[in-house]
């Protein structure tokens, strides 16, 4: 089904490359095989435990365990297709965020006679993306406040009222606008520039 997998490039971060591996489970004697990435992902180095599906779940994180077990308790009976995003406690106690595809191989007995599939670890990919978006959150907020500022004096000298007061205009405005704030504020700025605030605050 997948080619052994090793290290895979998460969607979520092009650049971060992702420790993964592949896995089978011998249904009748509950051992497993894993690749030196399913070891890694799980804090071993390969050998150093013998793979087994009890071991497999001991892994998983305990808020998570019970959901996991259903699904795989589903694969096993009726075979079929799955895929988690789920945590893994390593050995040495680290969490990490993993995404693993699994299939259930339905033999013409009407038995499961092996499940395989692969795991991927983003827990870095993830860090990646919500530090990014943060930083992006951060980025708009300070950026765009020297604009919305000036927005704020422009509407204070042309209606006589406070900050806030002035503020309040300009997020009524965003919102029958459905328009973002700063570029109210960039409009207003803009219309001050060519001498037309007057008109345009009118308008609000």
């Amino acid at each position: 089904m997948w080619p052994k997998l090793e290290t895979y490039l998460y969607p979520l971060q092009p650049s971060a490359e992702c420790p993964s591996g592949t896995f089978k489970l011998h249904v009748q004697s509950g051992k497993m095989e894993w690749s030196d990435g399913i070891f890694g992902i799980h804090g071993f180095k390969h050998g150093e435990v013998v793979p087994t599906l009890e071991l497999f779940m001991a892994h998983k994180h305990p808020s998570d365990r019970e959901r996991i077990r259903v699904v795989w308790a589903d694969l096993l009976e009726t075979g079929g297709q799955a895929a988690l995003l789920h945590r893994v406690i390593d050995v040495r106690g680290k969490e990490r965020r993993v995404f693993s595809a699994i299939q259930a191989v339905l033999e013409p007995s009407g038995q499961v006679e092996y499940v395989r599939g692969f795991m991927v670890d983003v827990t870095q990919s993830l860090r990646i993306e919500s530090q990014h978006a943060a930083e992006e959150a951060i980025e708009g907020a300070y950026g765009h406040k020297a604009l919305i500022e000036q927005a704020k004096g422009i509407v204070m000298a042309l209606q006589g009222v406070d900050g806030p007061a002035a503020f309040q205009v300009l997020a009524t405005r965003s919102q029958h606008a459905n328009t973002k704030l700063h570029i109210v504020a960039e409009e207003l700025v803009n219309a001050a520039a060519n001498g037309k605030a007057a008109e345009l605050v009118a308008g609000f």
